[in-house]
């Protein structure tokens, strides 16, 4: 077996990775948690999160990368079972590591893919233009902004909506963002969401949200 090179995962990769392991823990999160979950909140975070974790997936090579900072050719480690230490190489120790990158990886493209599939089923409708402005970083058009842009507010979001004849104030880019958010929500966490959308949209409608 040919030597294998043991790379460093940025500290740039390496907080896509926390950030993204934060978002998308969300699903356990619901799971755990019944009924007693902002299905709007969650689907704000999987939204705010969509880039990262699309750069993230993209990037197969820099996410299996592994880390390794041993010294010498073979460590030891104890083992329960065996009684004593049990050495491995520096090949062994690799091998396990990138296994586990891999198999995380893949957890983690599943999960973007999910997340891809729900979002690719509103990207035609109007309101999506929100969402591009408000929680991808992009402009109306869908281009990505410069990277020391200011996010936009939503006096701005309303002012580009209204350019391009779609809103007329920021209610409007408000509502449409809630609209979508929510239609999103019930697709990714099903018939819980629809209830919670529902009761919401109960709420807006007698004045009390």
């Amino acid at each position: 077996m040919g030597k294998k090179q043991a790379g460093i995962i940025t500290d740039e990769v390496r907080e896509l990775i926390n950030e993204v392991a934060r978002a998308t823990a969300s699903m356990a999160y619901i799971d755990g948690m019944g009924g007693n979950v902002n299905y709007f909140r969650a689907m704000e975070s999987l939204l705010f999160n969509y880039k990262k974790l699309q750069a993230l997936v993209a990037d197969y090579e820099g996410y299996t990368r592994v880390e390794f900072q041993g010294k010498s050719k073979s460590i030891g480690s104890f083992s329960p079972s065996g009684g004593g230490n049990v050495y491995r190489t520096e090949d062994d120790i690799l091998e396990e590591l990138e296994r586990d990158k891999v198999k995380a990886y893949h957890r983690t493209r599943a999960r973007f893919e999910e997340i891809d599939r729900v979002i690719s089923l509103f990207a035609d409708r109007k309101e999506f233009h929100v969402v591009r402005l408000y929680y991808f970083g992009e402009d109306a058009q869908g281009e990505p902004r410069p990277a020391d842009a200011q996010p936009y507010t939503w006096d701005d979001i309303a002012e580009e909506l209204g350019r391009m004849g779609l809103v007329r104030d920021v209610k409007s880019a408000r509502r449409w963002r809630n609209k979508i958010v929510n239609d999103m929500a019930v697709c990714m966490f099903g018939k819980p969401a629809a209830v919670a959308a529902g009761t919401f949209r109960k709420e807006r409608a007698s004045g009390r949200e």
